[in-house]
C-alpha cells in the first residue's frame, strides 16, 4: 500500500528549504555569481586569514604553515586559517580537482551555506519543542539573521559558522530528551566539537562551558532521579571530557614551539556589557541609544544583542527562570536549564566570573588565558536566550489561544515577528554593506608584481622571501610591531602573486623568541642575526611603502637595488649578506668611554640575576614607578634620545609602558601620557632584550621632568639619555654600549 506524500506538505518542506536560500541570494547576488571575485574583508585580519588559508591548501601539508614567518612557519591552529577546512581543501586540491582559483570562493559560499544551515537547525529544534511551524520558520530566521556571529564575516571568518552552537544545542537536546540512541548523540556532539574546535579553537571553550553549564543544571533538576542520572551523565560527561583531551593532546603532540606568550592582551577587556546585549549596535539604531545614554558604541568583541523583543522579554524570561511549580513539564524544565545555561554565558561574556569567585582557575589553569576574548561566550548566550524568547513568546500565544483570545495572539506574534525581523534585516544590510572588496590581493592572475620582476630581469623564484617594510609582526601580544599591519596586504597580494613566503607575520600567540629575532633581524648590524644565519643566498625581495618607513628600515632600503614600482610601494632586492654582515662604528682605539652631556644609569645598585650588563638590573614591581628625574635650568629648549633596555618574559612577552611627565615651576603637570607598545618604534633586540627609544623635548626654564614605568613585571638595563645628535660609548666586559646599542664583546 502506497503512502501519500501531501501536496501541502512538500510545498512547506520546499518553502523551509528555499526561502533562506532567496533571502540570502537577494542581499549577495554578485557572491552567488562570483565566489571568488569578493573578499568579505580586504584588509587586516580578515585578508590574512584568507591567506593563510589559500596559501595552505597551494603550498603546505601536515601542521606546517610555511607563508609568513620565514624560516620559521608556524602551526596551523595558530594562524587561524581553520585547519580542518585547510586540510580537506588541499587534500581536494591534489587529489580531485586544483583548488587554485577557488579556494576564497569555497570560503565564502561556506560562510552563506551555514546561515542557511543555522535557519533549518533552529527550525527543527523549535519543532522538537511542539512550536507551530510558521512561528517556528520566522523565529529561525529572525534569530539567525540578527546574530552576533554574522559580524565574524568581517575578518574573523572561523568564528563566522552560525550553525554551529544552534546544532551543538539541538544535539544536547536529543541526547537529553531522547528515549534511546543517547551514546549516538553524545557521540555526534563530541565530533561536532573537535571538528569546529579544528576550524577555530575558541569554539571548545564556548562548547566545554556550554555543555558543562547544560550538565550541571539538568542534574540539578533531575537529581532526585537516579535512573536517569545513570542512563545520561556518563553520555553527557563523555561529550565534554573527549573532545577536550584529544584537541590539547593533538596540539601539545604537534607544536613543537615552546615559549608561545602565556598571558595574551584583553583577558580584562573583551567583556560583554548590559548595553551591548539589550541595545542595538548597529546602524543606524545605534546612533539613538548611544545618544540618549552618553555610552559609546561598542567593539565587535563585546557584542551579543538579542533584540527589542528580547529586552521586552527579560522579565517574563526571568520570571520562568525562577518559578516554582510543584509538578513541571519535562519539555519547561528542559528549558530552564537552558535559560540558566545563557545565565552562565552571560556571566562568562561580562568576566564576572573571571573577576570574581572563579579568577583563581585562570592561575591554576593557565591556558585558559589563551582565551582572552571573553565577550565571544555571548554567541552561545545569544542562541540560547533567543531559542527560549521564542518558545515563550509561542507559550504566551497558546495561553491566549486557550482563553479565547487567538486573534489577539496573532496580532501580537505578528508584531512581535515584524520588530525582530525589522532588526534583524538591519543587522544583515549592516553586516553586508561594506565587504563587497574585488578580490586585487588573492587574484590566482599574475598581472601586477611578477610583471615588474620580469621588466627588470628577475623571476619570482630568484629570491627566497619578501620582508615587507614597514615591519609587521603581530602575534607575540605585548610585544607585537604593527607598524607595517596596514602595508601587509600588499606583502600578501605579492606572496600571492610570486609564492614566496613573507619574512613579516600576523598570526597568534606566535613564539616570544621568533619575535625577537625578526627585530633583531632589520637592527643595526652590530652582531650577527640569528634569524639570518638560516637563510640560504639567494636575496630577500624588498616591499616598501617608503613614505612610512623610519630610519632604522631605511638603512636596509639603502643597501638593497630597486626593482621598480607598484602603486606606494617600492621593489628592491637584497643581498641576504646585507643582513648576515657585520659593521661596527668608529669607536676610540684607547677603548675609554666617550661620555656625552646627558644621564646614564646602569642599575648596579640593584642586584639582579637578569642583566644585560654588570650585576644589577632594575625590577619593576610596583607601578608606577619612577627611575628618573632631573629638574632642566637651561635657557632654551633641548631634543634627546631616550633609551632603555627591557629583558623580554619568554612567556608574559611584556615590555615596559614608560611615561614621562613634565612639571611648569608653578607645579602645573603640562605632558604625562604613557607611550603603550604601538608609540614605540621597535627596531632594535639583542637576545631576549628589547630596546626602548623615545625623542623627548625639554624647555629650560624650570620645568621638572620625571620618566615612569606604569606596569609592573619588566626588568630594565642601561638607561641613557643623551642629546640629540651626540655621541656615547660605554665599554663593559661583556659589549661596548655605542650610543646604548650593544657591540659584543670580541666582534
Amino acid at each position: 500500500m502506497k503512502v501519500k506524500f501531501p501536496m501541502r506538505r512538500f510545498v512547506w518542506i520546499a518553502l523551509v528549504a528555499l526561502l533562506p536560500i532567496a533571502i540570502l541570494y537577494s542581499l549577495f547576488p554578485q557572491v552567488f555569481a562570483c565566489p571568488a571575485c569578493f573578499l568579505f574583508d580586504n584588509n587586516g585580519d580578515g585578508l590574512k586569514n584568507y591567506f593563510t588559508l589559500d596559501h595552505y591548501v597551494r603550498q603546505d601539508q601536515g601542521w606546517h604553515f610555511s607563508g609568513m614567518n620565514y624560516p620559521y612557519g608556524e602551526h596551523i591552529i595558530y594562524t587561524d586559517n581553520q585547519p580542518l577546512l585547510a586540510m580537506v581543501l588541499r587534500w581536494v586540491h591534489h587529489h580531485i580537482t586544483d583548488m587554485d582559483r577557488h579556494v576564497i570562493g569555497t570560503l565564502n559560499m561556506l560562510l552563506l551555506l551555514s546561515i542557511c544551515l543555522a535557519v533549518w537547525v533552529i527550525y527543527t529544534l523549535f519543532r522538537r519543542w511542539q512550536i507551530g511551524r510558521w512561528w517556528s520558520l520566522g523565529a529561525a530566521i529572525c534569530i539567525t539573521f540578527l546574530s552576533p556571529q554574522l559580524w565574524r564575516f568581517q575578518g574573523h571568518y572561523g568564528l563566522g559558522y552560525v550553525f554551529f552552537i544552534p546544532l551543538l544545542i539541538l544535539l544536547l537536546d536529543l541526547l537529553l530528551r531522547a528515549e534511546t540512541r543517547r551514546w549516538l548523540w553524545s557521540l555526534l556532539t563530541a565530533l561536532l566539537v573537535v571538528c569546529m574546535s579544528l576550524i577555530h579553537m575558541y569554539f571548545l571553550l564556548l562548547s566545554s562551558v556550554l555543555i558543562l553549564s547544560v550538565t550541571v543544571l539538568w542534574w540539578w533538576y533531575h537529581r532526585k532521579e537516579k535512573r536517569l542520572l545513570r542512563a545520561v551523565l556518563p553520555w553527557l560527561t563523555g561529550a565534554i571530557l573527549l573532545p577536550g583531551l584529544f584537541l590539547v593532546g593533538l596540539r601539545q603532540y604537534t607544536d613543537t614551539i615552546t615559549d608561545r606568550p602565556a598571558e595574551p592582551y584583553g583577558l580584562s577587556q573583551h567583556t560583554l556589557t548590559f548595553d551591548a546585549t539589550f541595545f542595538p549596535f548597529f546602524p543606524p539604531l545605534d546612533a539613538v541609544w548611544t545618544s540618549v545614554l552618553h555610552r559609546e558604541k561598542p567593539i565587535m568583541e563585546r557584542t551579543a544583542y538579542v533584540g527589542m523583543v528580547g529586552f521586552l522579554l527579560l522579565p517574563a524570561l526571568l520570571w520562568f527562570l525562577f518559578r516554582r511549580r510543584d509538578e513541571e513539564e519535562p519539555l519547561h524544565l528542559h528549558l530552564k536549564m537552558l535559560t540558566g545555561s545563557a545565565v552562565v554565558c552571560w556571566l562568562m561574556a561580562a568576566g564576572i566570573f573571571y573577576h570574581s569567585v572563579l579568577a583563581f582557575l585562570w592561575d591554576l589553569m593557565p591556558p585558559l588565558k589563551q582565551f582572552r576574548g571573553l565577550g565571544r561566550f555571548g554567541f552561545p548566550f545569544y542562541y540560547l536566550y533567543s531559542l527560549v524568547v521564542a518558545y515563550l513568546m509561542w507559550q504566551l500565544f497558546q495561553q491566549m489561544k486557550y482563553r479565547g483570545l487567538a486573534t489577539t495572539g496573532r496580532y501580537m506574534l505578528s508584531a512581535a515577528f515584524i520588530l525582530w525581523g525589522f532588526e534583524a534585516w538591519m543587522n544583515i544590510r549592516a553586516v553586508k554593506a561594506p565587504i563587497f572588496h574585488p578580490n586585487e590581493y588573492l587574484s590566482h592572475t599574475l598581472t601586477d608584481y611578477v610583471p615588474i620582476l620580469h621588466a627588470a630581469g628577475y623571476q619570482p623564484e630568484d629570491f627566497q622571501a619578501i620582508l615587507q617594510l614597514p615591519l609587521v609582526a603581530i602575534g607575540n601580544e605585548n610585544m607585537g610591531v604593527t607598524r607595517g599591519f596596514w602595508t601587509l596586504r600588499e606583502g600578501i597580494h605579492a606572496s600571492r602573486e610570486t609564492q614566496l613566503p613573507l619574512i613579516n607575520y600576523a598570526m597568534s600567540r606566535t613564539s616570544v623568541s621568533q619575535g625577537l629575532d625578526i627585530v633583531e633581524f632589520i637592527s643595526t648590524p652590530y652582531y650577527p642575526k640569528r634569524r639570518a644565519a638560516l637563510l640560504n643566498d639567494k636575496p630577500i625581495l624588498l616591499l616598501c611603502e617608503e613614505e612610512f618607513v623610519i630610519p632604522a628600515e631605511r638603512k636596509w632600503i639603502e643597501k638593497g637595488e630597486r626593482i621598480g614600482s607598484y602603486r606606494s610601494i617600492t621593489l628592491y632586492s637584497l643581498p641576504v649578506s646585507a643582513f648576515k654582515t657585520v659593521l661596527l662604528p668608529a669607536l676610540p682605539s684607547s677603548q675609554t668611554d666617550v661620555q656625552c652631556t646627558g644621564w646614564y644609569e646602569d642599575f648596579e645598585m640593584y642586584p639582579s640575576d637578569t642583566v644585560m650588563t654588570g650585576q644589577g638590573a632594575l625590577h619593576i614591581r610596583q607601578a608606577p614607578k619612577s627611575i628618573w628625574t632631573m629638574t632642566d635650568t637651561a635657557a632654551v629648549s633641548r631634543d634627546w634620545i631616550v633609551s632603555f633596555w627591557s629583558y623580554v618574559d619568554p612567556f608574559k612577552a611584556s615590555v615596559p609602558v614608560p611615561r614621562m611627565a613634565e612639571t611648569n615651576p608653578q607645579g602645573q603637570v603640562l605632558r604625562s601620557q604613557g607611550l603603550h607598545r604601538d608609540y614605540i618604534a621597535w627596531s632594535e633586540a639583542f637576545g631576549p632584550w628589547i630596546e626602548v627609544n623615545f625623542p623627548w623635548t625639554t624647555t629650560g626654564q624650570g620645568h621638572h621632568y620625571e620618566l615612569w614605568i606604569d606596569n609592573t613585571g619588566p626588568v630594565i638595563d642601561n638607561l641613557l639619555i643623551r642629546p640629540t645628535g651626540d655621541t656615547c660609548i660605554y665599554f663593559k666586559p661583556e659589549m661596548i654600549l655605542f650610543n646604548n646599542l650593544p657591540i659584543p664583546a670580541g666582534q
